[in-house]
């Protein structure tokens, strides 16, 4: 019989469900918005996501004719997630706090439930069959609104004491005295995110610097700065430039602690390819004296990475 895994990635504002075959390949994919109806409030039990999840995914199997092929369900979900007892422990941006996710899934689709944060499983899609691909020790970063960090060593996935590893984006950065979400000054994220890119652009244009982005209406974000470095915009470049060798100097500190063979850059923010990459790689060419450097590269699943790393932890828990 062939056998089947659904993975799921859960995001504040979308979540995607994926039917794959054991071999990761996936079938067929669906995206939901992630209702919230206590949010801001918190809740222990969002029956309405649940149900409403457990009902796409029954939808999704019938479709493709996999009634009593799928063996198990893998989740990511964004927050701070026990992966052994299946526990989201607090979820900030979906209002969650001590949910049993996983057995209040496996209850309604009589299925094994995995869940895990999402950073990790987007680690674990890279890994499986992306930019880490036959790697075990990995630093895998997504630089979106915020950022945070997989971290993967002999082929183990590290949660840390209290499922909090990763979480470098709020390691502040001398000299920065930005609020971050987290109400902490400084934090790295509100330089190395899509965000802090923003952030920096708009305070390089009230400086009166001579840019192409003067031109645009509204708010700036990330990606305008991206097409104006692509442009040859120096004001855009020397922003992408700041922010990653402020990233590139943490990543050294890290990779000093735990040798990982590959840095993947992934999230919305390694779209801006080479613009993010180049300055890390040249602060490892001057600082990082061990003869064997670390690849540094940007994902190369896209959004599809947290999808897969999802299915790939139902399956190494499952099988």
């Amino acid at each position: 019989m062939i056998k089947g895994i659904v993975g799921v990635d859960i995001g504040g504002t979308n979540t995607v469900i994926g039917l794959f075959n054991q071999d990761l390949t996936l079938l067929e994919k669906k995206s939901l918005p992630t209702l919230k109806p206590n949010f801001p409030a918190k809740t222990n039990k969002p029956v309405e996501f649940l149900d409403e999840l457990a009902e796409e995914i029954n939808a999704l199997i019938v479709k493709n004719d996999y009634q009593n092929k799928v063996e198990c369900v893998g989740i990511g979900v964004p927050g701070i997630v026990n992966p052994e007892s299946g526990i989201v422990i607090n979820a900030v941006n979906l209002g969650y706090q001590d949910v049993p996710f996983a057995e209040e899934m496996k209850s309604r689709l009589a299925l094994p439930t995995f869940i895990d944060n999402d950073v990790r499983t987007y680690t674990r899609g890279e890994v499986a069959v992306g930019a880490g691909a036959g790697l075990e020790n990995v630093i895998c970063l997504t630089l979106g609104t915020g950022m945070a960090a997989g971290i993967m060593i002999d082929g183990k996935m590290i949660p840390g004491a209290n499922y909090f590893a990763g979480e470098i984006g709020h390691d502040p950065v001398p000299g920065n005295d930005t609020v971050c979400n987290c109400g902490n000054i400084g934090c790295l994220e509100t330089i190395a995110s899509a965000s802090g890119i923003a952030r920096l652009a708009k305070q390089a244009i009230q400086s009166g610097k001579p840019t192409i982005l003067n031109g645009l209406a509204g708010e700036i974000n990330a990606k305008e700065v991206y097409e104006a470095s692509v442009k040859g915009d120096q004001v855009a470049i020397e922003v992408f430039k700041e922010v990653a060798t402020t990233l590139g100097f943490k990543l050294l500190s890290a990779t000093y602690l735990v040798n990982p063979e590959v840095i993947i850059i992934g999230g919305g923010v390694a779209a801006a390819g080479h613009f993010i990459t180049d300055p890390i790689k040249e602060i490892f060419e001057k600082y990082y004296i061990n003869e064997k450097k670390p690849l540094i590269v940007t994902g190369e699943l896209g959004d599809s990475a947290g999808l897969i790393g999802a299915a790939s932890l139902a399956r190494a828990k499952h099988f």
